[in-house]
């Protein structure tokens, strides 16, 4: 395999600078520092686009070297195209998409991706995002920008999406309310609640909407014993599995995403704060 492109500057200089000339217009190739260094990110960012399939596809060539140049315009190429498919999956989502009252997920659903795609420039800024992802999602976001960023993040909520609707609504926001009386105000993930009080139910051995008792209760005392952090969190992940084969035809992308919570929530069952208003 060739050298990083990170190292191959004398490469990129030349492309940064074509590029500089597209942003003014081809009247000057000179631009302000600030702006010279954020053209030679989106260079970056787009040829950063190319390997990444290069590498999905396992087609990056064992010898000699891409030109610069070929690998930029092929990146850029593949951000459009993820523009347009972003697009196309937003649309979707949005067909049944519920914020369930919560504020944060709302905005930037149905205002934050919007403004996006209507301000986003694969051309001159592909590597900005241009909104804030204030909703928290389960998994991070790994440092991701742009229109990559967008992408990660649509496939988050659709998945939250797919988990919360296989339940009824009034129930889900009936949940929130006991979370949190003004829970629409809050920055809390409403995947993690709601799957933190479905694990706790099973655990309890309680039927979802019916009221806890102190049997209940007794029950997931004598359940947890000395367990250890480590061995509940296996528990929970087994009930996860279980739960995603049961409702979610063993929904692999769903399962690895929920996972996303076990961790904190075993801590909170192991020390005992885990949410029991949400116990119905």
């Amino acid at each position: 395999m060739g050298r990083r492109i990170e190292d191959r500057m004398e490469e990129l200089l030349p492309v940064a600078a074509e590029l500089a000339g597209k942003y003014t217009g081809g009247m000057s190739t000179s631009v302000t520092y600030e702006k010279a260094q954020e053209l030679m990110e989106a260079v970056l960012y787009c040829i950063r686009e190319y390997e990444q399939e290069q590498e999905f596809l396992h087609a990056l060539m064992p010898a000699g070297e891409i030109p610069a140049e070929e690998m930029y315009q092929k990146g850029c190429e593949l951000v459009i195209r993820k523009v347009k498919k972003m697009r196309v999956f937003y649309n979707h989502v949005m067909k049944s998409f519920c914020s369930y009252g919560c504020k944060s997920c709302a905005d930037v659903m149905e205002k934050g991706l919007p403004e996006f795609f209507r301000r986003y420039d694969p051309g001159f800024s592909p590597q900005k995002t241009l909104l804030m992802l204030d909703y928290p999602t389960l998994l991070p976001m790994n440092g991701l920008t742009g229109i990559d960023a967008v992408e990660q993040y649509l496939s988050y909520i659709s998945l939250e999406q797919r988990f919360l609707g296989a339940f009824e609504e009034a129930y889900v926001r009936r949940t929130f309310r006991a979370y949190a009386p003004d829970y629409e105000e809050q920055f809390f993930n409403m995947c993690g609640v709601f799957l933190e009080h479905v694990l706790v139910c099973v655990l309890m051995e309680k039927p979802l909407q019916e009221p806890a008792g102190l049997e209940h209760l007794d029950r997931l005392d004598r359940w947890l014993g000395k367990r250890s952090v480590k061995e509940i969190e296996a528990e929970l992940g087994r009930l996860l599995r279980k739960l995603t084969e049961e409702r979610f035809h063993g929904n692999e992308l769903l399962y690895e995403y929920l996972c996303g919570a076990l961790p904190d929530l075993a801590v909170r069952i192991r020390e005992g704060c885990f949410f029991t208003d949400s116990v119905l």
